[in-house]
């Protein structure tokens, strides 16, 4: 069951990410431009920020189910 849920999380946010990437256009609208990304940068860092944020939310949405098999909460401390 515990499986199942993060399959569910890993659809959920990779099918995000990838409506953030078709509808790019439509999110910056909501979102208008970033400030930060327009004045330190140029004028199109705003798109590029809208899909590196699309994605990084498909890479972690992919490696969800994964994750904390990689990282166990339970494993013990290494000493030095």
């Amino acid at each position: 069951m515990e499986f199942i849920v993060k399959i569910f999380y890993w659809a959920i946010f990779v099918w995000l990410g990838f409506l953030m990437l078709k509808y790019r256009r439509v999110v910056k609208s909501w979102t208008w431009n970033f400030v930060w990304a327009e004045r330190y940068l140029w004028n199109w860092w705003t798109n590029l920020v809208l899909v590196l944020l699309a994605l990084a939310l498909m890479f972690f949405g992919a490696m969800y189910p994964f994750w904390f098999e990689i990282f166990p909460a339970d494993a013990p401390t290494p000493t030095i």
